[in-house]
């Protein structure tokens, strides 16, 4: 397990707030869980001196391979985050501590894992071009029947035989 002490030299103060604020957004709040959860995402070679935006790239990444090994291959994909973060917040799995990010997936409890299996969002279609069918406007059908009604009623002007 990691710990502050394993860097180096501490994150520069605007890294460490750009970490600290995603990591809140997965239910995190303790100062000591968002300390070790900024080592661990920043324990690359280098990851301390990392810009605000470089550090969030280094965690995101760590956190998308974190969450392949909990989901599985099938789930890898452009939303794998965003359906992380939900199931994260929705399993409540925060209250078990940054331990459980720092934790290799497959020694997890396995009630941990299944809550955030079952939490996952499944993912919207992609949008499809397609063709909608023309739809006739009604705003009042009783007056539309009056109308009918009232043409069947007048002459018909129409000239035959003439």
């Amino acid at each position: 397990m990691l710990n502050a002490s394993t860097l180096s030299a501490p994150a520069r103060r605007e890294t460490r707030a750009a970490l600290d604020a995603f990591f809140r957004s997965f239910g995190f709040t303790s100062d000591a869980e968002l300390t070790q959860l900024a080592t661990w995402a920043l324990s690359v070679p280098g990851g301390h001196m990392a810009e605000p935006q470089g550090a969030l790239a280094l965690a995101r990444a760590r956190l998308e391979t974190w969450l392949v090994k909990v989901f599985g291959n099938q789930h890898a994909g452009e939303t794998l985050l965003a359906r992380g973060r939900a199931a994260f917040v929705l399993s409540e799995a925060a209250q078990h501590g940054a331990a459980l990010l720092l934790a290799e997936p497959s020694s997890l409890p396995q009630e941990i894992v299944q809550a955030l299996r079952t939490a996952m969002p499944v993912p919207a279609p992609k949008p499809v071009p397609s063709v909608m069918r023309e739809q006739q406007l009604v705003l009042n059908p009783l007056a539309g029947l009056l109308r009918r009604w009232w043409r069947a009623e007048s002459a018909d002007a129409s000239i035959e035989g003439a």
